[in-house]
């Protein structure tokens, strides 16, 4: 009896033991700005937003409100990584390495997204300083060069067409290397692209290529869109014009330079437009369609669009609904 009560309390006090055991401890999340101090050889897990889709083939970027980092992976040994866009806030775990001085994580482990459609936040940087910001605090990071004034090859030739693969240098300063992936390809990418003849901003990734380590900083643009113009504000190119007209509406078109919302104001006089029709869609050719309005009578429309740059609004234009009145057939006397 003895020896039965002993085993029984051995066996409730393995089991209890067992019960008791921790499992294996949650990698700690990291900013990223922590994580790229841990250095190479380090497996770390950050949380932070993606800056870029395929235009730039396996490579991810991604940034949190401090630092930047690059991912690389196979898309195929890795489901789902080769789906990540620009906006896209992922959880991610891997190893630091270092590639011809870029710090990148090597392979990721994992990764799960957390939310889409992430407003993605640019440094901004006048094209006086940018020599300035292409330094390893920044690597990884979106940028956005404003005032630039033109591109030009490394041997100081006027840039016509943009070429996969290729270099080229912010308005000719040294120490500004521009490169475009040959993987942006199609309407909205960067490869046969003409810049801008005008002044513009130019946002891109900063990356760095250089066997010694050090040096070697390059800005990645990533599709066409990112060579901004105006500022990046919707900028309004076409003035409001109705089409459609009808006793009881009309459909209000205009256009901007760059996508913008739909945002349409209206009333019967200039100084009290009391009615107001919206569209979220970004777009730069503008449509949207006012009904139960009355017939004959003057409208003034106001028309804007708002961006994550900001908002551009045109001043009040009167638009006139038909009378609805039809043309009697002629009579015989």
């Amino acid at each position: 009896m003895t020896k039965l009560l002993t085993f029984v309390s051995l066996f409730a006090g393995l089991t209890a033991t067992a019960q008791a055991a921790p499992g294996p401890a949650a990698p700690p999340v990291l900013t990223v700005k922590a994580a790229r101090a841990l250095g190479a050889g380090s497996t770390v897990t950050v949380r932070a937003v993606v800056l870029n889709g395929a235009e730039m083939g396996n490579i991810r970027y991604i940034q949190d409100a401090e630092a930047g980092l690059a991912l690389y992976a196979q898309p195929a040994k890795l489901p789902g990584y080769g789906e990540l866009h620009a906006g896209d806030s992922i959880q991610v775990t891997g190893q630091l390495k270092l590639y011809n001085g870029l710090l990148e994580m090597d392979p990721v482990a994992s990764f799960h997204k957390l939310a889409g459609g992430v407003r993605l936040r640019a440094l901004q940087v006048p094209l006086a300083q940018a020599t300035s910001a292409f330094v390893e605090a920044n690597e990884g990071r979106l940028l956005e060069i404003t005032g630039v004034p033109r591109l030009l090859t490394p041997a100081g030739t006027p840039v016509t067409a943009l070429a996969g693969n290729a270099n080229y240098l912010i308005n000719g300063q040294p120490g500004t290397l521009v490169r475009v992936g040959a993987a942006s390809t199609g309407p909205g990418g960067l490869v046969d692209a003409t810049p801008p003849t005008e002044t513009f901003d130019l946002r891109g990734v900063l990356s760095q290529y250089s066997p010694s380590g050090t040096g070697g900083y390059q800005l990645l643009p990533r599709l066409a869109s990112d060579l901004v113009l105006g500022g990046g504000l919707p900028r309004l190119t076409e003035e409001p014009v109705p089409v459609d007209v009808s006793p009881t509406g009309f459909t209000v078109v205009y256009s901007t330079l760059n996508a913008g919302d739909t945002r349409v104001r209206y009333g019967l006089n200039a100084q009290e437009l009391k009615e107001v029709r919206t569209d979220a869609t970004l777009t730069t050719r503008h449509s949207l369609t006012l009904s139960d309005l009355i017939p004959g009578t003057t409208y003034y429309v106001e028309v804007s669009s708002r961006n994550a740059a900001g908002t551009e609004t045109a001043a009040p234009v009167p638009f006139i609904t038909s009378s609805g009145k039809r043309s009697r057939p002629g009579t015989k006397n």
